[in-house]
């Protein structure tokens, strides 16, 4: 399954690097190179396979015009790591991530577009090889009003473990620059805010999030196995942009619904457990050129 699943990733390169070049009539997702740093931390929940955890997780992307790069390291802190089920000691301390996406648009005729973007992802505990996973999206936007929009995609997960197609649907109204009200409903993320003026807006947010680890050669859960994490993120948000390319934001999050499924290094299931909710906060800076 391993070698069958490198030869997808290399398929997957490969289509990557043509999605890459450049075509006429493309519209680029951003006008210039653009920055930003994020740490977020969440407070320790039970598993139900025994144990509990709490993690911290920081990130950096830097991004230019369809092209965006990611590096994100999530510590983990377990408490009473004896009692878990699946491991013969602490399951992990660190876990990382690289992503590398690149996403495009364009226009059918005045009120079609359509979207494309595809995310090569590599998380691992300390061991790069046989980490890749692949997510192509695609779809496209319908806008019967000025004010309205309406998507209709979906998104693949290519990966070593349980690959699986998702829908992306959502209505949008009005633009989240406006003033006042505006609001974007759907799957998998949803947010509603307000604008106050050009330096200050309040939100609501969830979004649906999975992201899969190869574990360490040595690992105390399954050596050379993956650990798949699920679930939803729930939150209140204050955007400051003080500057014109600067924008700065703190929130409180709630994680939901979470669960952990783990992989043998052959890419079977052995175990799945549920997640206590957990609360948390985040701080963002993020800057355009």
């Amino acid at each position: 399954m391993a070698k069958r699943f490198r030869m997808m990733a290399a398929v997957c390169l490969f289509a990557l690097a043509v999605l890459a070049l450049p075509r006429a009539g493309m519209a680029w997702e951003g006008d210039g190179p653009r920055f930003n740093v994020y740490t977020q931390g969440y407070g320790r929940a039970d598993t139900d396979d025994g144990g509990s955890y709490s993690k911290v997780e920081s990130g950096v992307t830097v991004g230019y015009k369809w092209l965006t790069f990611s590096y994100t390291r999530t510590k983990y802190d377990w408490s009473d790591s004896k009692s878990v089920k699946f491991s013969d000691g602490e399951p992990w301390d660190e876990l990382n991530r690289l992503a590398l996406d690149a996403s495009f648009d364009g226009y059918v005729n005045e009120w079609i577009s359509w979207f494309a973007s595809g995310t090569l992802i590599s998380a691992f505990e300390d061991q790069i090889w046989d980490s890749f996973s692949f997510v192509p999206r695609g779809g496209l936007k319908f806008t019967p009003a000025y004010d309205w929009s309406v998507r209709v995609g979906a998104a693949g997960f290519i990966s070593p473990v349980r690959p699986i197609i998702l829908p992306l649907v959502g209505v949008e109204w009005r633009n989240e620059l406006d003033y006042g009200l505006s609001a974007s409903v759907g799957f998998p993320a949803t947010r509603v805010q307000y604008r106050f003026n050009d330096v200050v807006s309040t939100r609501l947010a969830a979004r649906w999030s999975r992201d899969i680890y190869r574990l360490s050669n040595d690992s105390s859960v399954a050596k050379k196995g993956y650990v798949e994490e699920s679930g939803y993120t729930g939150g209140a948000y204050l955007d400051i942009t003080p500057l014109d390319r600067l924008k700065l934001t703190v929130g409180a999050e709630f994680l939901f619904d979470r669960e952990l499924r783990l992989y043998d290094k052959g890419g079977d299931e052995f175990t799945k457990t549920d997640v206590d909710p957990s609360l948390g906060a985040v701080f963002r800076i993020g800057y355009s050129f």
